[in-house]
């Protein structure tokens, strides 16, 4: 994450003009509704779904939205199980020898009426979690000792999380689920994670752009095709791998790539029709008995496999493997790792 996000104050100021910027249409919808239901209500929101579905940011877009629209200050922490009420909401700290109340993030958001983002909220304990009670509740308070600070009026908390499933997170407290306005958050249509992929490589790459979007996109369609709930890839791992690619681009003469000089991988004549029939279903997002004949003949078709000859296919391999935890010994894996695996490499070319 950017660490310049955060103000040079305090961690856990949300610097808004640092919040990446969502993509797509459908991420565009769901911002609106979060902005609008924040701005009409004090409910809390949970945001829950897959690693690397775009919680985080879209939690931060809102948090953004809601701060620039009431005039007050966003805040973001994320959870872990050492936390508690002290060290996050408000507490009894020793200060100079001596214990004096000390305000959390979460009491001084309250006090200043902002917005908090919750990150990481289910890898925590359930005490934690279940200390969110009263601050939830329509009196919004909390205390210590002979010490009580209510939330102003427009005070608001989005959680964000992924499921129990997760190495390290907990099932949530009852009384702390029926708080919450929860949102489901899959991975986004395929033209939006190309989309994002790309915006990722920009922001990530210093060097210039130079691996064509056919190759993006086929990367893309291979990680969507073998990704699960046990092997969450996303547009984080495409984007490692375009960066990867990019890469090797550069090291290659200039534009070498574009001259057709195709590797007898693509050119052997008893399978390229079935090769490129394959490659061009994953650039074009279609099944292959739906891939026509004029389809097969695309420019991006032949750019695809160009790029991939100059760049080595044993490189274009290792790129997607090393972007996709292939060679990482993963928790939650263990049972199914190397069958994740051999799909993997089965998957890329």
């Amino acid at each position: 994450m950017n660490s310049n996000i955060f103000s040079k104050n305090t961690y856990s100021f949300l610097d808004n003009k640092y919040v990446p910027a969502l993509v797509g249409r459908e991420a565009g919808i769901r911002l609106n509704q979060l902005a609008r239901l924040l701005e009409a209500t004090s409910w809390p929101l949970f945001l829950t779904g897959p690693s690397g579905s775009g919680k985080t940011s879209m939690a931060m877009n809102a948090a953004k939205a809601y701060s620039q629209k009431m005039n007050v200050p966003a805040y973001y922490v994320q959870l872990s199980p050492e936390m508690t009420k002290t060290s996050l909401i408000l507490g009894l700290r020793l200060v100079e020898g001596s214990l004096r109340a000390v305000d959390g993030v979460v009491a001084d958001c309250m006090r200043t009426g902002g917005i908090l983002i919750v990150d990481e909220a289910a890898h925590t304990t359930h005490e934690l979690l279940l200390m969110f009670n009263s601050v939830l509740d329509r009196t919004s308070v909390t205390s210590i000792g002979d010490r009580i600070i209510y939330s102003k009026e427009t005070f608001r908390v989005i959680f964000c999380s992924n499921d129990s499933s997760y190495a390290g997170n907990v099932r949530l407290p009852q009384s702390f689920a029926q708080r919450m306005v929860a949102f489901y958050y899959d991975y986004p249509s395929y033209l939006s994670e190309c989309e994002i992929t790309k915006k990722i490589v920009e922001d990530e790459c210093s060097l210039p752009i130079i691996i064509p979007d056919s190759v993006i996109n086929y990367i893309v369609s291979v990680l969507r095709g073998v990704r699960s709930d046990q092997y969450p890839l996303s547009a984080r791992n495409s984007a490692i791998v375009a960066v990867l690619l990019n890469l090797a681009a550069h090291n290659l003469p200039a534009d070498s790539w574009k001259n057709i000089n195709l590797d007898t991988y693509f050119t052997d004549e008893d399978t390229a029709e079935a090769k490129r029939m394959l490659i061009a279903s994953r650039i074009l997002n279609k099944s292959q008995n739906l891939v026509t004949m004029e389809e097969l003949m695309l420019p991006e078709i032949t750019e695809f496999e160009s790029f991939v000859s100059q760049i080595g296919l044993n490189n274009f391999r290792e790129s997607f493997l090393s972007g996709c935890m292939y060679y990482l010994d993963v928790d939650g894996l263990e049972l199914n790792q190397d069958t994740i695996r051999n799909t993997l490499a089965n998957q890329i070319i």
